[in-house]
């Protein structure tokens, strides 16, 4: 799961650079925390469910 959503979150800042390339924007180091933090949170959500007994 991690690995899933560590792909979704490069293929974004990937879209961003790529389709926005003369904007002001600039990703740093809140940006990357904040990108880890979303990794972890979507994969323990979607491990979570079956670890207490939910299908």
């Amino acid at each position: 799961e991690v690995a899933l959503w560590s792909l979704v979150v490069l293929a974004i800042e990937r879209y961003v650079v790529v389709c926005k390339p003369m904007s002001n924007f600039r990703f740093g180091e809140n940006h990357a925390i904040m990108g880890l933090a979303v990794t972890w949170i979507m994969a323990l959500a979607c491990a979570a469910p079956p670890l207490v007994g939910w299908s």
